[in-house]
């Protein structure tokens, strides 16, 4: 924010990709994330889950705290419930991502969902569920964020919320 701030100072144009800046006089790009978290839960509360975790990105970051509020807020207003043995604060980083399902994999009750909140957590996610000759999605479901092409290319096809990266980013460049 200091950066934007000095460079709108000197007169330099800017635009924000990727964050929500309604304080500054700025332009920005960015995506629903809160929207989106809100989208991840509904869906796999639409498929009859209810034990449903998560880990979450850097809640440092805008992305990683309005995409967990977006998820957390739904399933408390639809009294789903969100315990916190089914929330892992993550960094984006697929060692985060496998520390978490592995911790949630050994839980009295395990989850029968997660909600990782970046396809490259969702695919570790996923890995670490196979690897223990789990299925995705017959025994527990999985749902990523971002619309990653990679992903594609996995073991198994993963549900994502997309963000049109390349649309935000050719429209910055307009």
């Amino acid at each position: 924010r200091k950066q934007v701030e000095s460079a709108l100072a000197m007169g330099t144009p800017c635009l924000i990709i990727n964050n929500k800046e309604e304080e500054l006089n700025v332009s920005y790009i960015a995506v629903d994330n809160k929207l989106g978290g809100r989208i991840a839960a509904d869906y796999l509360t639409s498929l009859g889950h209810k034990k449903i975790a998560t880990v979450t990105g850097n809640l440092n970051t805008q992305a990683g705290l309005h995409r967990f509020e977006g998820f957390q807020k739904y399933l408390k207003e639809n009294n789903a419930g969100l315990p916190d043995e089914y929330i892992y604060k993550g960094d984006y980083s697929r060692r985060c991502a496998r520390e978490a399902t592995e911790r949630f994999l050994s839980l009295p009750q395990r989850p029968s969902a997660i909600f990782a909140c970046s396809d490259e957590m969702a695919f570790e996610v996923i890995s670490v569920i196979l690897e223990i000759r789990l299925k995705v999605p017959e025994d527990i479901s999985v749902i990523g964020f971002d619309d990653n092409p990679a992903c594609l290319y996995g073991p198994v096809a993963l549900s994502t919320i997309r963000q049109p990266l390349f649309e935000m980013a050719s429209q910055a460049v307009k």
